[in-house]
């Protein structure tokens, strides 16, 4: 992914972090027509589609991810290191590689606001 695109993606990613939903649809379009057709971006796109879904909807079977984030750091970084072999795993599909990758976004982003929060308190 080009770094243009890596910036628009972790804006789209702020943004639902933040539970800003509607900022969040329309980075989401950005994103969207911002990336080619490759399977590896189709999965990518295909987990941050998912993550808005999940935080739209605020449904109780959408929320994995949400009791994920929830839990203490050290189970965070365990379960960002267990995306990260699949993202890098040449068994898996680049479709799904593209879908981990998106995820580990995700933590990574939550990560760095968690940490801005706590030096703004500090």
């Amino acid at each position: 992914m080009s770094q243009s695109n890596q910036n628009i993606a972790s804006k789209y990613l702020r943004t639902i972090a933040e539970r800003r939903i509607k900022d969040g649809e329309v980075e989401f379009d950005r994103v969207s027509l911002s990336l080619d057709d490759s399977e590896w971006n189709k999965g990518y796109l295909k987990a941050l589609e998912g993550l808005l879904i999940t935080f739209r909807t605020n449904n109780s079977k959408n929320l994995y991810l949400q009791r994920k984030e929830l839990e203490d750091q050290k189970m965070r970084k365990k379960f960002k290191e267990e995306l990260k072999k699949h993202s890098n795993n040449e068994l898996h599909a680049d479709y799904d590689r593209g879908f981990f990758s998106a995820l580990i976004d995700y933590f990574t982003v939550t990560e760095q606001g968690k940490s801005s929060r706590r030096s703004k308190e500090a």
